[in-house]
């Protein structure tokens, strides 16, 4: 099940302009990482059953998820490195937005797709403890 059609998003969410095949492409991928942030209780709960606020945030998510692909290029998706976070030299001027290494992976998700998520409750936060001995 789609969360999010295409007239959900040009007409409701007002993201910008997409082709169909980039809105097909950009919906599976961005739906699939929702369900991977939310560990799959999505599914597992069923998204009709789900509170109407709900729906909404997670349609919310999707969109600006979607819209991040098509500003920041899907490349982010693979590598972790958005196209704003690029380098560029032309001449002898020369123009970097790097990103600490630690964060290249939050650079495949949206921080609005994650702000619509945590209004949702289905948010997983996993932490990683590291001690001394």
């Amino acid at each position: 099940m789609e969360y999010v059609d295409k007239t959900y998003y040009d007409e409701t969410y007002n993201g910008e302009t997409l082709t169909d095949d980039e809105f097909s492409k950009f919906n599976k991928r961005s739906q699939d990482i929702i369900d991977s942030l939310t560990s799959y209780q999505i599914s597992q709960i069923g998204f009709d059953d789900l509170k109407n606020n709900v729906q909404e945030l997670i349609k919310k998510a999707v969109c600006a998820q979607i819209e991040y692909f098509k500003v920041e290029g899907i490349e982010s998706n693979i590598s972790g490195v958005s196209s704003s976070s690029q380098s560029v030299s032309i001449s002898g001027f020369s123009y970097s937005s790097s990103q600490p290494s630690s964060s290249r992976q939050t650079n495949r998700i949206s921080p609005s797709t994650l702000m619509y998520l945590e209004g949702t409750g289905l948010l997983v936060k996993k932490e990683v403890k590291i001690s001394v001995i």
